[in-house]
């Protein structure tokens, strides 16, 4: 009838088709910014001439800044009902680093500019990042997220293929440092792509949820799940923490591994993910989540070990197909895992205090990894960081030893049959 509004479609099942597909094109854009300085951060700093200890700072000094800033960006985040547009802005301010990346080589000393530019940039991605969690949590039910990240996380590893092979290419074509300048500031335009998506993610309902404002103890201690997964986690990244550094350093000094090469490890690891994610999310639906994050840590803890067995690039590439098949596995079902076991009315404070402890292991950690490195020997240090990732392999195992039967396979698999009896 004339004269009369039209409601809004709020109908939930639309909006988060909706919001899936907003996500995947928001993954899809991430990937390929992410990509094109992520993958070569550790190459700019080489070429800028950086030591050991700055490699271990490249990865230690963001971590820090996280650590001393998500908690404290908490309860503005918790207090936030429209959570889409503080995420967008604050991505938006964490892609403009990429601009002071390109301009750190115009200056002096430019390795010590571009770690602090890199520091900086933590802050407004740590909160991005806690924002964009819980959003999703929010945008995307429980029933559907593990299929829906299972396409997003493909999308995001076929885009990160090509825009690693083409910022390979350009770096290449280009002298040093034009071709780091060129690489960060195309970033940055494919990440206004990633920010505008960001903008379409509504939230399914339109009421917030009551927050629950408990401490850190009292959140730990009275949700046994969350326990359990934040301690297995945080045994993990130990190990993946302190090793980091290690595949930078034995990659690109010790092999001398050029720009072209780099794209080439990336793209076979991406390779693996792209054909691993179907498989661990029907893994995930059939078995549960315990017996696939399991497998996926085994082949991640292999991957020091593998390095440190040879002194050549090309075997890099097989051991980056057994990489990338474990990465993905661990980044499905850890990212799933965390929402499903965050306390109900307390999701950003779990999530804030989960990645509190992940990044207070990345502070010194790959500081002490160069450090042992430099003492022992690299290879060695390598299998120490391998031992150390099996830490958190043995905890998740032990957890839920009821879940495995002979040889770690699901309890009762017939490999026979290769189904449930």
């Amino acid at each position: 009838m004339f004269g009369r509004k039209r409601k809004k479609n709020r109908n939930p099942a639309s909006i988060e088709e909706r919001n899936i597909r907003a996500n995947n094109w928001n993954g899809l854009f991430a990937s390929i910014n992410s990509n094109m300085v992520n993958n070569f951060l550790g190459i700019y700093a080489r070429d800028l001439g950086a030591s050991s200890f700055q490699f271990g700072l490249l990865t230690s000094l963001p971590a820090l800044v996280t650590t001393f800033t998500i908690l404290p960006g908490l309860p503005l985040v918790e207090r936030l009902r429209d959570k889409t547009r503080f995420t967008a802005v604050l991505a938006l301010a964490g892609r403009l680093f990429y601009l002071l990346f390109a301009l750190a080589s115009f200056f002096q000393p430019s390795v010590w500019l571009l770690l602090i530019f890199v520091a900086l940039a933590a802050l407004p991605n740590a909160w991005s990042g806690l924002s964009w969690t819980a959003l999703i949590g929010e945008s995307i039910s429980q029933e559907k997220r593990a299929t829906a990240f299972s396409a997003r996380n493909r999308l995001i590893s076929i885009f990160g293929i090509l825009a690693t092979l083409a910022a390979g290419q350009m770096m290449e074509a280009l002298a040093f440092p034009w071709s780091y300048r060129v690489v960060f500031a195309s970033a940055f335009l494919f990440a206004l792509f990633e920010v505008y998506t960001l903008l379409l993610l509504k939230p399914l309902h339109l009421e917030k949820i009551p927050t629950s404002r408990v401490g850190v103890g009292q959140l730990i201690r009275g949700n046994p799940l969350y326990r359990q997964f934040l301690i297995g986690s945080l045994l993990f990244q130990v190990g993946f923490q302190f090793t980091l550094p290690l595949f930078t350093i034995y990659t690109l000094r010790d092999l001398g591994a050029s720009p072209i090469w780099v794209s080439l490890i990336v793209i076979v690891s991406g390779v693996a993910q792209v054909a691993a994610y179907p498989l661990w999310a029907r893994w995930s639906h059939r078995f549960g989540g315990i017996v696939p994050l399991v497998w996926s840590l085994i082949l991640m803890s292999l991957t020091p070990l593998l390095y440190a067995s040879v002194n050549s690039l090309w075997p890099l590439l097989l051991f980056n197909l057994v990489a990338g098949f474990g990465w993905s596995g661990f980044n499905l079902i850890s990212f799933n895992t965390l929402l499903e076991t965050c306390p109900s009315g307390a999701r950003e404070r779990g999530i804030a205090i989960f990645n509190f402890f992940m990044n207070l292991t990345a502070i010194l950690l790959p500081l002490l990894g160069v450090a042992l490195a430099d003492w022992i020997g690299i290879r060695w240090a390598l299998a120490v960081g391998a031992t150390l990732r099996l830490g958190g392999v043995a905890y998740f195992f032990s957890t839920g030893r009821d879940h495995f039967g002979a040889f770690l396979l699901p309890k009762g698999f017939s490999i026979k049959k290769r189904t449930l009896v």
